[in-house]
């Protein structure tokens, strides 16, 4: 195991060196000059050269990607050159945060959701849960995810009203369901009447006490997880642009995992557990989603690595300082190739290594891995 990390961790290097290499040079071609930010429109060609000799800028971009190579070893990356005296290292550390909270909020809500629903699909297939779910599925995919920004903050923003009286609908009418399928239970006399009754009253006691504590959530901006004010309210400012993120996963993880869910539970080893009666979830939790977990995994580190360099869009939305807007904002509209070549080295350290872990976990899924075969 440690030697199959060892290798991942060499890989990563020219996997790195080629990625800054190539935003050195692509750099060059967006169009946009740096030092006409600085000097403005009353600057004249003096002003002009003379702030391009003292940034280095009127040297080749291999002597300037090599210098600028050189100082990452040591964990410079440099200034910014329209904001001069101004750390990129400084701007990473503020943005990259924001930009992981909510990719990592996103994604955990996208698995915890899609997780279970898919399961229960497979289990169920060619049920009304199966179909409702996946026409629900196809519908959410077709959404793009400005789209659903603007959405989410149409309702939960403007109209908070209607998701918070949903809610109270939705809510009541599963407990009410949950009571009567306890009532079908008992006068058919199977097993499971005090969970359903207990499940009744907790879905009724979570759905009358948010539906008085609902939240309201803000239009834009972004409270840090430090900040005096709260972690409450940091999550209240990152819960929408989240759920924006992770829409569209939850129904692709849910559509890709019913289809490998379904192969596994044809296995003989499903069967076998089925003829013991073993209760479903159990053979859905810990017999059958292991080995359906694959590809489900595989695209997940790729949809994490999406959603991290990906984000700009929410992040215009709702006015987040991430790393999106920062790459874009502040490096590629105005030619600041420092803050570009920081950001992208960080974003792709992270994706690198992401998908690396998630090789290094097929050896956990799969044993025969561990062993060679």
């Amino acid at each position: 195991m440690l030697r199959t990390i060892g290798l991942k961790l060499v890989r990563l290097v020219p996997v790195l060196f080629i990625v800054s290499a190539a935003t050195s040079l692509l750099i060059e071609l967006v169009p946009g000059d740096p030092i006409l930010v600085i000097i403005g429109t009353e600057g004249d060609i003096e002003d002009y050269e003379r702030i391009e000799e003292e940034l280095g800028l009127n040297r080749n971009v291999a002597s300037r990607y090599i210098d600028w190579l050189g100082n990452i070893f040591t964990g410079d990356f440099g200034e910014q050159i329209t904001r001069p005296g101004v750390k990129v290292a400084d701007r990473l550390k503020q943005t990259f945060p924001v930009t992981i909270q909510i990719s990592l909020m996103g994604m955990a809500m996208a698995l915890l959701i899609s997780v279970p629903m898919g399961s229960w699909a497979a289990y169920r297939a060619g049920t009304r849960f199966d179909r409702y779910s996946s026409g629900a599925a196809f519908g959410i995919i077709s959404i793009p995810s400005f789209l659903a920004g603007l959405l989410l903050i149409f309702l939960f923003v403007f109209h908070s009203t209607i998701p918070r009286y949903a809610v109270f609908i939705l809510g009541l009418a599963w407990s009410i369901w949950l009571l009567w399928s306890a009532a079908r239970a008992q006068r058919e006399g199977a097993g499971g009447v005090l969970l359903r009754l207990a499940a009744a009253i907790v879905v009724a006691g979570l759905t009358v006490w948010l539906a008085n504590k609902w939240p309201s959530f803000p239009r834009q901006g972004f409270v840090r997880w430090t900040s005096e004010d709260g972690r409450l309210e940091n999550l209240r400012s990152s819960l929408l642009p989240a759920i924006t993120v992770g829409l569209t996963e939850i129904a692709v993880f849910m559509r890709l995992l019913r289809g490998d869910m379904q192969s596994t539970l044809q296995e003989d080893f499903i069967l076998s557990a089925r003829a013991k009666g073993m209760p479903p979830v159990r053979i859905l939790a810990r017999d059958a989603l292991r080995p359906s977990s694959f590809s489900l995994i595989t695209l997940a580190g790729v949809a994490f690595g999406r959603l991290i360099g990906g984000t700009v869009i929410v992040e215009t939305i709702f006015r987040l300082p991430g790393m999106g807007s920062l790459i874009v904002n502040d490096g590629v509209n105005v030619g600041d190739f420092p803050v570009v070549q920081g950001g992208v080295l960080i974003l792709a350290t992270f994706y690198v290594v992401l998908n690396g872990a998630i090789d290094i976990s097929y050896s956990y899924l799969d044993p025969r891995l561990r062993r060679g075969r």
